[in-house]
């Protein structure tokens, strides 16, 4: 009657269960990196729409019509509202009034770019503001 397993049973099965850790190991690290990009890019776009907020509500006084958004320092319009690690780019440009523009004539149409970015994660929020 035999009893117990034999050395070369224990080796093939540290052997297996080696390979299952190790498995389960690489999954994990990559689940745990895929897990940090998306927090990032998650932040990236809520600090892209914080800032897009902030440009309207500078653009436009409570009650009233939209002011002239300023062109000639953009970028620095959100830095009040830095994150560590985080870049934030704002540029405001002109666009062309009346014929097939989305400008009216007699409308001063801003279009205002947000780019926030952390490494692989980056975020660009697109829009316009209409003074009429």
């Amino acid at each position: 009657m035999r009893q117990g397993f034999s050395l070369v049973e224990l080796v093939m099965v540290i052997v297996i269960v080696a390979i299952g850790v190790v498995a389960i190991g690489s999954a994990f690290a990559h689940m745990s990196r895929s897990l940090a990009l998306n927090e990032d890019l998650q932040r990236t776009w809520q600090l892209a729409h914080e800032c897009a907020e902030h440009v309207l509500s500078t653009a436009r006084p409570p009650r009233g019509h939209y002011a002239a958004l300023p062109v000639a320092s953009p970028s620095t319009v959100c830095d009040g509202l830095a994150a560590a690690g985080f870049t934030r780019v704002v540029n405001v440009t002109a666009m062309a009034t009346g014929g097939t523009s989305l400008c009216a004539a007699g409308w001063a149409c801003k279009r205002v770019q947000v780019t926030v970015s952390k490494g692989a994660a980056s975020a660009d929020l697109n829009f316009m503001v209409v003074q009429y």
